[in-house]
């Protein structure tokens, strides 16, 4: 991971980013961005959608660890087709 900086980031990172969050279901994705780009609470956005506390904060742990394992993807290796 690196670290945070002021650039804009490249097109090639923007589509490793759309692809990770193509991953995702609509849910997952509406609770991920309401968790980390709105930095709202697990309860408010439970509040917000209707659902259990718990179950937000389920629903945010498995967005996250798919977004996570779909951002770490890296292109598969010739060599790995044969």
């Amino acid at each position: 991971m690196t670290a945070p900086t002021n650039e804009a980031p490249s097109s090639a990172e923007l589509r490793r980013v759309e692809r990770a969050a193509a991953a995702l279901s609509p849910l997952e994705r509406e609770i991920l961005v309401l968790s980390a780009g709105l930095r709202l609470r697990n309860g408010d956005i439970a509040a917000r959608l209707g659902i259990s506390e718990s179950r937000a904060e389920r629903i945010l742990a498995k967005a996250v660890r798919k977004f996570d394992r779909a951002m770490d993807q890296r292109p598969p290796r010739w060599w790995r087709f044969w």
